[in-house]
């Protein structure tokens, strides 16, 4: 999926909600649990967050949801995955939470220096953590968890009640003379660097979406932003990139009290600080549902609502507790927001047309393994899977094509194994269509499989940058990669042919190309491809050989041979659609552009593939949805866009999940996460009561279908929810009850033609028009209204698919 980098997820508060809180305990259960237990008193205090053992013994916590490092005593939650992906070089503690504040129950403790064979890879419980100890170090954590813990003893978490931070920033108002390591970024901005922006600087930071800002006034954080933020007249911008990001995500709670002097930036928050925050993400938040409910959104809002109220039940405990037991403050502050969250993903709607997919690379070796894979994908809601078939130059399944072309039949690891076959009977039985995932035109990678077996077997294949056109060898890209000449014709030939081969011969739903394009180098000098029959092939049409061109000395030329280039990687891309669609005109071609060259020129493929899945792996949400919108603009062939995400593989968490995944909802129709090899309990959780709750069809494979579904639950909600909340009036709500069940009907046949849908469309644009004068005459309420125009124009945009894609 190309190469991703954390950024920020605006309004999302990281450190409130307590990784220590209990995400998988029932709130109702948890809520009537008593307040008293053996939490520390208000006078314990720890500088870091400190685990205490059974017999009182301490030692403090290192880092969350991170790397292990020698020495280091790490705590893995929920947010991070299903298991710790940690090696039997250390210590584990499985732990689940109790109904008392800040004690867990240990369920499991392994440890190398008893049992290596389950001493890493815990599985992470859904309502607890995991304590990892890495060996080495100045002190023993392995021997902490070693001698400490056993199965059954209750251990209690203490974290710092107070905290005092500060770091130095890079610079305050940046210029490039000022701050020249930011100089040739948005905002003066450099890797890993904080800045202070004050009303000096001008309106806004000015910078890119790869970073998190505070706003600060009257010597307080006040809002949490992403990118460019508006710099307050009465106060300043706190901006990090990095690892300055990760400090503010931290310690920026909105109410914690900030200094800046000269460079020097102090941040202060306290239990107070905790509850003010607290709070204003829960009220925030129920702003957010309420809004819904008003809108006459289709979401379970009793349930929402009493999630709120005991949101709103933990936020008074901690009010109460605060200055009598500090330590169970932080934790009631963290159960609130954690609420208040499950509350908010209840009241999001779930669409019954809608992708719901999860890029995905196997490593299960059998069928029970693959069973069970596709059993939690199923609990999440996934309706899509994009297995990665293809990658380091193997095939997941034995290729009859690699074969033909003196190739290993397949990765060494799946040797007599048919894990394909597996992964479609076991998707087909679980309702998920499966999708092959392959990487394209980068058929090895350095930091992977090497060279890979393609171009150790054919070096002639290889594609070549420019400034390694002499080399006896494939050479790989400056990003590391290794890639495919699509200009040779027996390579061109082979890449057809094994990609007919895996949607065919397993009867795929779709195929979705990944690293199609050539990198764009910043440096022409490192440009591809420049392989014999490029050049030979460019020479033969314009007469030149490109290696005698320079974007400087010839321009005209060059532009002519990058656009060569351009239009062999479409050539490839239009080969294999057409060949695959010759086989079954039902699968999904779909596209992934990652940004970058593949976004950018995106749009030379509007006539060549139906689905468009941009990766728009940001945080900051603004951003991410911008990315959406710009390839919608760019596609004017029918296609569907999907938004692709990387919540999953940034570790970001159940929360960050769920707003990106909504973040373009009104826009998209289909999300697709990347990926489930590192999602974990918290996504699952979330995605499950949310967004992904209730059964949908992918659009893409099934449109008709989509769109009738669409068409039903606008003619259910008449009677569940329009006209008991007077949305309607009763002889409006009979009308249009039977005008949708008769333009659902007419959508209940799969192979409709052009013009059966075509008139179709034409009656759903008639209805549309109905009800905006029936509005206008107050016969429907407007928020009603919006509502049934917005199921009515996302149900023309699936049928306008289906017509110029020509899928059924």
């Amino acid at each position: 999926m190309g190469v991703h980098r954390r950024a920020v997820l605006r309004g999302l508060v990281v450190g409130t909600a307590g990784v220590l809180a209990v995400p998988g305990l029932t709130w109702a259960e948890a809520a009537s649990a008593s307040s008293r237990g053996a939490g520390e008193p208000s006078a314990v205090t720890v500088d870091q967050t400190t685990v205490m053992a059974a017999d009182g013994t301490r030692w403090p916590v290192n880092a969350v949801d991170g790397a292990r490092w020698e020495g280091m005593l790490v705590q893995y939650t929920p947010d991070y995955g299903f298991t710790t992906f940690t090696n039997q070089w250390g210590a584990e503690v499985a732990l689940e939470a109790t109904t008392e504040p800040n004690q867990y129950r240990v369920t499991a403790a392994n440890s190398a220096l008893t049992d290596p064979s389950k001493s890493g890879n815990t599985a992470i419980p859904a309502n607890g953590m995991v304590l990892s100890a890495a060996p080495g170090g100045a002190q023993d954590a392995v021997a902490f968890l070693t001698e400490h813990f056993a199965v059954g003893d209750t251990v209690t978490i203490l974290r710092p009640t107070t905290v005092d931070s500060s770091q130095t920033a890079a610079a305050v108002d940046p210029t490039a003379e000022s701050n020249p390591d930011g100089a040739t970024f948005p905002g003066f901005r450099g890797a890993d660097q904080l800045l202070v922006y004050t009303p000096a600087y001008g309106k806004s930071t000015g910078t890119n979406q790869w970073g998190y800002e505070l706003i600060v006034q009257g010597g307080a954080v006040t809002a949490l932003a992403g990118a460019n933020t508006v710099i307050p007249a009465d106060g300043l911008v706190l901006s990090g990139h990095g690892t300055m990001a990760t400090w503010l995500q931290q310690n920026g709670l909105v109410g914690a009290q900030v200094k800046v002097d000269g460079k020097t930036v102090s941040v202060h928050r306290d239990v107070t600080i905790n509850i003010v925050s607290a709070r204003n993400e829960v009220e925030e938040l129920a702003a957010g549902i309420q809004e819904r409910h008003d809108a006459f959104v289709n979401a379970p809002f009793d349930a929402a609502f009493q999630g709120l109220a005991t949101a709103r039940g933990w936020l008074a405990k901690a009010d109460a507790a605060k200055g009598t037991d500090d330590q169970k403050v932080l934790f009631y502050c963290g159960a609130a927001i954690s609420a208040a969250r499950e509350a908010y993903y209840r009241s999001l709607p779930s669409r019954p047309a809608d992708a719901r997919g999860v890029w995905y690379r196997p490593v299960e070796k059998n069928a029970e393994q693959i069973a069970a894979t596709l059993a939690k994908m199923k609990e999440t809601g996934v309706n899509e899977l994009y297995l990665e078939t293809l990658w380091g130059g193997y095939t997941l399944y034995p290729s009859k094509v690699n074969v033909a072309h003196d190739l290993p039949a397949q990765r060494p690891e799946f040797s007599g194994f048919d894990p394909l076959k597996v992964w479609k009977r076991e998707a087909d039985r679980q309702k998920i269509a499966l999708h092959a995932w392959i990487d394209g035109l980068a058929v090895g990678n350095e930091l992977g499989d090497g060279l890979g077996p393609i171009l150790t077997r054919h070096p002639e294949w290889a594609a070549v940058g420019r400034d390694h056109v002499e080399d006896d060898k494939p050479t790989t890209s400056p990003n590391g990669f290794y890639w495919l000449d699509v200009t040779d014709p027996v390579a061109h030939t082979y890449f057809l042919d094994l990609c007919a081969e895996m949607v065919r011969e397993y009867r795929l739903a779709g195929i979705d190309l990944d690293y199609m394009r050539y990198p764009d180098e910043s440096d022409w000098q490192h440009s591809f491809n420049f392989s014999d029959d490029a050049r030979a092939a460019f020479k033969g049409r314009e007469g030149v050989d490109p290696l005698t061109l320079s974007p400087d000395g010839t321009p005209d030329q060059w532009a002519k041979w990058t656009a060569f280039v351009g239009e062999e990687e479409t050539r490839m891309v239009t080969d294999i659609y057409r060949k695959i669609k010759a086989d079954d005109p039902s699968v999904v071609v779909s596209e992934a552009p990652e940004a970058g060259t593949e976004a950018r020129k995106i749009g030379q493929w509007t006539g060549i593939v139906d689905v468009v899945i941009a990766q728009a792996y940001t945080e900051n949400l603004e951003a991410l949805r911008a990315m959406v919108v710009e390839h919608r603009e760019k596609m004017t062939g029918g296609q569907l866009i999907y938004t692709g995400i990387g919540s999953m593989y940034n570790r970001a968490g159940g929360h960050a999940t769920i707003r990106q995944s909504t973040a373009a909802k009104d826009i998209d129709t289909g999300t697709i996460i990347f990926a489930f090899g590192q999602a974990g309990p918290a996504h699952v959780r979330a995605l499950s009561i949310g967004p992904w709750r209730t059964p949908a069809i992918p659009p893409g494979r099934r449109p008709v279908a989509a769109a009738r579904a669409l068409l039903e639950e606008s003619r259910d909600e008449i009677g569940k929810r329009y006209l008991p909340r007077n949305g309607m009036a009763p002889s409006v709500a009979t009308s249009l009850a039977a005008e949708i069940k008769a333009l659902a009907r007419a959508l209940d046949r799969e192979r409709l033609s052009d013009t059966e849908l075509t008139s179709t469309d034409k009656r759903l644009s008639t209805l549309s028009g109905s009800i905006e004068q029936l509005t206008a005459k107050g016969r429907i309420k407007s928020a009603v209204a919006q509502q049934l125009t917005e199921q009515i124009s996302r149900c023309r945009s699936i049928i306008d698919y289906a017509i110029k894609r020509q899928m059924r």
